[in-house]
């Protein structure tokens, strides 16, 4: 905790306004633009007592993204910061991206190697980016992992004076409404980047024999097996999947298992 500081939780206001947060969603979920949203979460941020917001639109990706840069400098995020995280695919190592990639429900971590329950201490340069997050006067962080289409995980942070326990405790009270601030904004930040999102026609575009033929070929079968299960020639099978790959518009057959899967055409295991 920041030194010669208390951090008063909201818990001890009488608990969390409900109906505050629910206009503070409303708010965010008409909102058209980055202005809008900002003061949106900006009331939510007010709401939970974590002051200011982290944005990660894939947690997964090394690759910096420019209104994710812009939406942290318009949370007063320090420059060195921001491009701490940008460098050499920092952020992919960071544990808060790392557990996103595997919870679906909000949670807590602390900057402090005392409160990280047993795992291995920071190092390197995540210590060096949890120290400027510190010195920032901030203890923890409560992340909001948003799973979205094509297997990308969306990440929805905030950064308070808490402690992990006290961050935990906002999560119990609070994790219905982060949820949704999570999904709205995602869906926002989407919509604003003009991103595709998967259509009904990549769902139809498939014959019976290709969906066939693409479902087992995800289940890990070769051409013969396919075959033998198909009742179809294996030449056959080939002719299904070259078209399952044109269409879906792949490079291989395990690209196209791989568009598939993230489309929710097919299951892989």
């Amino acid at each position: 905790m920041v030194a010669g500081k208390a951090v008063r939780k909201p818990q001890e206001q009488g608990g969390i306004d409900h109906m505050a947060l629910g206009a503070a969603l409303a708010a965010l979920g008409q909102a058209t633009g980055a202005a809008s949203a900002d003061a949106a979460l900006g009331q939510l941020s007010a709401l939970i007592t974590m002051p200011r917001a982290i944005w990660t639109p894939d947690v997964a990706s090394p690759l910096s993204v420019s209104a994710a840069e812009s939406f942290m400098r318009r949370q007063g995020w320090p420059a060195e910061i921001i491009s701490a995280l940008g460098e050499g695919g920092i952020s992919l190592r960071m544990p808060l991206n790392i557990r996103c990639r595997f919870e679906h429900l909000p949670f807590a971590i602390s900057l402090y190697d005392d409160h990280r329950r047993h795992r291995a201490p920071y190092s390197g340069e995540q210590k060096r980016v949890a120290e400027m997050m510190r010195a920032e006067g901030f203890n923890a962080v409560l992340v909001v992992p948003v799973r979205l289409p094509f297997a990308r995980v969306a990440m929805l942070g905030f950064a308070g004076p808490q402690t992990l326990e006290e961050a935990e405790e906002i999560i119990a009270d609070a994790a219905p409404h982060l949820l949704a601030a999570g999904h709205m904004f995602a869906a926002l930040q989407d919509r604003l980047a003009k991103r595709a999102r998967p259509r009904p026609e990549d769902r139809a575009a498939l014959t019976r024999r290709e969906w066939d033929c693409l479902s087992l070929a995800a289940q890990g079968f070769r051409e013969a097996e396919i075959a033998e299960r198909s009742g179809i020639r294996p030449t056959t099978v080939r002719y299904h999947l070259d078209n399952v790959v044109a269409k879906l518009g792949a490079r291989t057959r395990a690209h196209a298992v791989a568009i598939a899967a993230q489309l929710g055409l097919v299951e892989t295991r």
